[in-house]
């Protein structure tokens, strides 16, 4: 019996962070100011760039 299609691979968690400079993220360009959901993963690669300053992470709450 073949696996259902409905059995996705669970989704990552994302985070929303703020922008600190213009970055293009999913081939969309986004200025500072932005908001955008990435992964931990991506937003620790972005806070090393710059991109995102370390506290730039929105917090819901």
């Amino acid at each position: 019996m073949a696996k259902s299609e409905n059995s996705a691979a669970p989704q990552p968690e994302l985070v929303e962070v703020v922008l600190a400079k213009d970055h293009t993220h999913k081939k969309q360009p986004c200025k500072a100011g932005d908001k955008i959901n990435v992964t931990p993963a991506q937003r620790d690669w972005l806070v090393g760039k710059g991109v995102v300053s370390a506290a730039g992470e929105v917090t819901n709450g």
